[in-house]
């Protein structure tokens, strides 16, 4: 199977080709470029290959949720082919995408912590980005061993109700956690946001104990974007199971409406 992977959902702009399984990336700075970019940094990958756009199985799409313009722009390219070439669309939570990306980073390097050598499925991961105006976009998963289980869907918080929250879905999980079994971070919102959530955890934990466990996956968050040849991986992953969509349908994920502050917000911002 020929999968075109995109992601502009950050200010990273990434295409992946995945040809059976086996995947070429590119990657370069996106933002305001992205719109201009992202068709002819595609065409460059399938000519490196020696294909052309009508060799395509599946068009994968990081769907958010994410910068709104780059949602915008992803989703559009991937419509425009999959109308052009008659193909079905992946849309890709970008969330998850961003975990399937950091995993084998996390087991790489440690992120500083020696443990994670014996990184075993059933381990939690906690993908988080920066979602402006004080908020942070998250999602909590768990892996499972062939995939990725949604533990939270997405959700857009200031920092500490994004904590609260965190915490209300760990107290909840069953109890039964193997020695191999380890909470992870992984985004870009642990960096944006490190004061707000250093002070919320101190100011917390003292009366949840399970915000320790949560500050400690911060504290060793490994920085990261989600990747088009993740977002290539899971399409594979959602084509084999029947859940690709027709292009009208290939929309993007928004979660939160509102795209800025008010002008007294903004003032009150900076008071």
């Amino acid at each position: 199977m020929r999968i075109l992977a995109l992601d502009t959902s950050t200010e990273a702009l990434s295409v992946a080709l995945s040809v059976d399984g086996v995947c070429h990336s590119r990657e370069e700075a996106g933002g305001a470029r992205a719109s201009q970019r992202l068709l002819p940094l595609c065409a460059e990958l399938l000519q490196t290959a020696g294909l052309q756009f009508s060799d395509l199985d599946l068009i994968g799409m990081g769907a958010g949720p994410g910068a709104f313009t780059g949602l915008r722009t992803a989703a559009a390219a991937a419509q425009g082919l999959a109308y052009a070439l008659g193909l079905p669309v992946a849309r890709i939570d970008t969330l998850m995408a961003q975990a399937e990306t950091a995993f084998p980073l996390l087991q790489a390097h440690g992120a500083g912590r020696p443990e994670l050598a014996r990184i075993e499925p059933g381990s939690i991961v906690l993908a988080a980005n920066d979602a402006r105006m004080g908020e942070m976009y998250w999602e909590l998963f768990r892996a499972d061993g062939t995939g990725w289980q949604r533990l939270h869907p997405p959700a857009v918080h200031s920092p500490e109700r994004a904590l609260l929250a965190w915490a209300e879905v760990l107290a909840n999980l069953p109890a039964q956690r193997s020695p191999g079994t380890l909470l992870l971070a992984c985004g870009n919102a642990w960096s944006v946001h490190a004061e707000n959530l250093t002070t919320a955890c101190a100011r917390l934990s003292a009366d949840n104990p399970r915000l320790r466990a949560l500050h400690r996956a911060v504290l060793h968050a490994i920085a990261c974007t989600p990747s088009a040849a993740a977002v290539a991986r899971l399409a594979r992953q959602q084509h084999a199971a029947g859940l690709t969509v027709a292009a009208a349908l290939a929309q993007p994920i928004y979660v939160r409406d509102k795209v800025a502050l008010t002008t007294a917000e903004r003032e009150l911002a900076r008071a």
